[in-house]
């Protein structure tokens, strides 16, 4: 293997963020349905388009816990980031590490950088590599909603985008997935 094809995989691979804890209830190839404990996200509501947005919201997300904040504080990067259309705009949230509280997160300099706990919920997910293309996230948004159908389980509330990598992890090595609330 060529020497900066090892580098670039070994820096990719290596890089593990905390992420929500869930248990896996039922599995099916790349669709799974899943228990999630509550967590706190830092969101933003964002609007313009889904790229556009993504891309805003990150940004601004970002800032905030590379030490942006009114503490001047340094917060640990977590997985996934996860962008969900909400009343014609769009959210972006990152979930905070468990080790922090509403009350314990430092204050944001930016009044458009919020806190909430995301409650217990249960969830249907597609997993999927490759871009954050828009048709490859409708592409997989189908598939999901097709076999939630055809298994009879019912939905509630819109789907959202999940983001596990950095923009540089090549686009095959991509972790994404699509939820979508279930009763």
């Amino acid at each position: 293997m060529k020497l900066w094809l090892f580098i670039l995989l070994l820096g990719t691979s290596t890089m593990a963020y905390e992420e929500p804890k869930y248990s896996v209830l039922k599995k099916w190839d790349k669709i799974e349905i899943r228990q999630y404990e509550s967590y706190l996200v830092a969101e933003t509501l964002v609007q313009g388009n889904r790229e556009t947005s993504g891309k805003t919201g990150f940004k601004l997300l970002a800032s905030y816990i590379f030490g942006k904040n009114q503490d001047h504080k340094t917060i640990s990067m977590t997985a996934p980031v996860i962008q969900e259309e909400k009343d014609k705009s769009w959210s972006i949230q990152f979930m905070m590490p468990a080790k922090y509280s509403i009350n314990s997160l430092p204050s944001p300099n930016s009044p458009e950088v919020l806190f909430r706990t995301i409650p217990n919920r249960k969830l249907a997910t597609i997993t999927y590599s490759g871009t954050w293309s828009e048709t490859n996230y409708q592409e997989n948004l189908a598939q999901l909603k097709t076999f939630l159908e055809k298994e009879n389980i019912k939905t509630k509330g819109l789907p959202m985008w999940a983001r596990y990598n950095s923009p540089f992890t090549p686009w095959f090595l991509r972790k994404n997935e699509v939820l979508i609330e279930v009763d």
